[in-house]
């Protein structure tokens, strides 16, 4: 499992090579795509609805990535907590994103229960949501049968310890955090130390 961080470009040079990080390119964080390629490490996209989506900066990303390799997914516009609304969203923006060579992740929000998933317009999924639901059995559910069908899973908003060996035990592939951007001297390499703990030992991660 990698943290993917959003900015903290100096912080992640000062760390490789690292089996643990990778970057987080959102439409709102002024990311520089060639710095992130030049690291070499892991990277994907984010749509910044969690503090306000904005379609103009989101197309002005797409535009900036399209055909650059290594992307992991590109997380589709979403509404927070309401999956009816994100489903909406999906179906508009899933194409266009499709269409520039991109993977596409859906966005899981609380309900999503009843709008369902669809399975073959995804490359990846990305657990948002309320924290309810991000730590739910409906979430886990279905990140369980995305990794099953081989997809990239992603847990959003992850910035404790636990809330890390809870994705690692989810069997995820990547999680993000605010905190690692705000405080990336301190908390990344934290954040690394967890990882290669859980790798080690991961009964341990189990148990604790």
């Amino acid at each position: 499992m990698i943290l993917l961080v959003s900015g903290a470009s100096a912080t992640i040079r000062e760390r490789l090579p690292s089996p643990y990080l990778g970057h987080l390119l959102t439409p709102d964080a002024g990311n520089s795509v060639a710095s992130a390629l030049k690291t070499g490490l892991p990277w994907a996209a984010d749509n910044s609805a969690f503090s306000g989506f904005s379609p103009a900066a989101f197309c002005a990303m797409l535009g900036k990535i399209a055909g650059k390799p290594g992307c992991k997914f590109v997380a589709c516009p979403d509404v927070v907590g309401n999956a009816p609304d994100t489903a909406a969203l999906f179906y508009t923006w899933q194409p266009i994103i499709k269409s520039l060579g991109l993977p596409v992740a859906l966005v899981l929000q609380d309900g999503i229960e009843a709008v369902g998933v669809p399975w073959n317009m995804i490359d990846a999924l990305f657990v948002g949501g309320s924290t309810g639901f991000k730590l739910g059995p409906v979430a886990a559910s279905i990140v369980r049968e995305g990794k099953r069908r081989g997809l990239w899973t992603h847990l959003g908003r992850c910035n404790t310890r636990q809330r890390f060996r809870y994705a690692f035990e989810l069997g995820c592939d990547s999680v993000d955090g605010s905190g690692f951007s705000k405080w990336s001297a301190i908390r990344i390499p934290m954040a690394e130390r967890w990882l290669a703990e859980f790798e080690r030992q991961p009964s341990l991660a189990l148990a604790a």
